[in-house]
């Protein structure tokens, strides 16, 4: 009886050193997968994206290197014409924001390599028509300010004269004309970086319907414009470590800002640099609706 129970023991023991070599064995297999990069989260097999079921190397490459760089990234002079059209031609994919931000970073990633090309570009959709089609801030602009902010240290300077151009410019150009699907496009400008009133504007101007084909080729156009502008900026920045600023608030509603707008103004009510006059007129001066 005895003998029997020590040879029990002995087979118990066995079982646990077997255990004990099986997870020893696993566990250094899994390290040495995550080591060469043979698990599910490999780079070497991109991913495909939702919308296409294709593989794209710039919207599924992972930083395995560690931790992104600082910011600015490095950047090398772009070509402003092929950012312009890709712009428009990436409008028809997701809308203005994925098509001005995807102009840039392709253009990048081409020119620069990496960290351009670990952004995953399917992130910028939910930009489109102001974000969810909330008419807030044109998805033009927003794609295209996140770029520039990862591109130079002058981001703010930059980011400011976009959208101050944006807002005085006669937007769609007449420079993709030999690639566009209408030609000679009404040009409205729409004293605002707001989808809302930009879109509605030109619109009202071209007797055009949102949904109908002209307005998206007009938004691709000014999507292109936006990112072409957003890439002169750029470079401009990086030749003469500056910009040439030249968008001023207009004497129109300057003098509001003056009152509303700053910590040692008379009210400090108001926060923006958009014109005051399209919402609230000007109550400063007679017969003007407040």
């Amino acid at each position: 009886m005895l003998e029997q129970k020590e040879k029990e023991q002995v087979h118990e023991n066995e079982k646990v050193v077997t255990r004990r070599k099986f997870l020893l064995t696993a566990g250094a297999l899994a390290t040495g997968l995550i080591a060469t990069g043979i698990t599910g989260c490999s780079t070497s097999e991109p991913a495909k994206t939702a919308a296409t079921g294709k593989t794209d190397a710039a919207e599924t490459k992972t930083n395995t290197n560690g931790p992104a760089p600082a910011l600015p990234w490095k950047y090398k002079k772009i070509d402003v014409d092929k950012v312009r059209k890709r712009g428009y031609e990436n409008y028809f994919k997701y809308g203005c924001m994925y098509a001005a931000a995807s102009a840039l970073l392709t253009t990048l990633a081409e020119d620069n390599g990496t960290p351009w090309d670990t952004i995953p570009l399917d992130m910028f959709q939910y930009g489109a028509a102001g974000a969810y089609g909330w008419g807030t801030l044109c998805g033009a602009l927003n794609g295209s300010l996140a770029v520039i902010n990862l591109a130079s240290a002058k981001h703010a300077e930059i980011g400011n004269e976009l959208i101050g151009w944006y807002t005085k410019f006669p937007f769609p150009s007449n420079k993709h004309e030999a690639y566009c699907h209408f030609k000679n496009q009404v040009t409205t400008v729409s004293d605002s970086p707001l989808c809302h009133v930009s879109v509605s504007k030109w619109a009202a101007a071209a007797g055009a319907r949102i949904n109908e084909k002209a307005k998206k080729d007009r938004c691709a156009k000014l999507s292109g414009d936006t990112a072409a502008r957003a890439a002169e900026l750029l470079n401009e920045a990086l030749e003469k470590g500056a910009i040439v600023a030249t968008y001023k608030v207009p004497d129109e509603f300057s003098h509001c800002m003056s009152c509303h707008q700053s910590e040692k103004s008379l009210l400090d009510n108001e926060q923006g640099k958009m014109d005051c006059l399209y919402c609230h007129g000007d109550h400063t001066k007679t017969g003007k609706k407040q």
